[in-house]
């Protein structure tokens, strides 16, 4: 039988819970949470449950905004995630943008994270916003290509920022109308 090499984009299930958190150890390393507000003191089930809630606006703490957390799986292996925020605060109208994508490091350069983008903005295109701001570290170059890939163009009034600690991010624009 010849497994599927397509991937799906979907929301945490509670079988994930084993390669979720595994994924989110293997990219630590790059200071990046596969799982946004995990603890390994926390149920699982509660954990999904309050990503869902928060998707749905349910239940959004305090200086958040309503945000969805999507999965990529390929031949049912858990390979990157995206979250994605139906609107901005503060924050991220400066430094976080409309999404967030990561892919596992044995899956990167497979387009795996250009999918991610593309599905993220699909999304948030059916949620009214018509253009999402992405962002980047400066020296991330496979990030920068995928943002340029799926259409983004470089803020024009505000091309970069600095965060505390002084990395730089790089700011795009890209219409979620394709």
């Amino acid at each position: 039988m010849q497994r599927s090499t397509k991937l799906v984009i979907r929301e945490l299930v509670p079988d994930d819970e084993r390669q979720a958190i595994a994924a989110h150890h293997d990219l630590l390393d790059d200071d990046f949470d596969f799982l946004p507000t995990w603890s390994a003191r926390q149920n699982w089930e509660a954990y999904i449950e309050r990503m869902a809630e928060g998707r749905s606006g349910e239940f959004v703490p305090e200086g958040w905004v309503r945000s969805g957390l999507f999965v990529a799986e390929l031949d049912g292996q858990l390979v990157g995630r995206v979250s994605v925020r139906y609107e901005l605060n503060d924050y991220l109208s400066e430094v976080g943008g409309h999404l967030g994508y990561g892919v596992v490091p044995k899956f990167r350069r497979q387009g795996i994270a250009t999918q991610l983008c593309r599905f993220a903005l699909a999304e948030l295109g059916s949620h009214g916003v018509d253009s999402a701001l992405v962002t980047c570290d400066k020296q991330n170059a496979a990030s920068r290509a995928t943002i340029i890939a799926c259409g983004g163009q470089i803020d024009q009034n505000r091309p970069s920022v600095e965060e505390n600690g002084g990395n730089t991010k790089l700011r795009y624009w890209i219409s979620t109308r394709g």
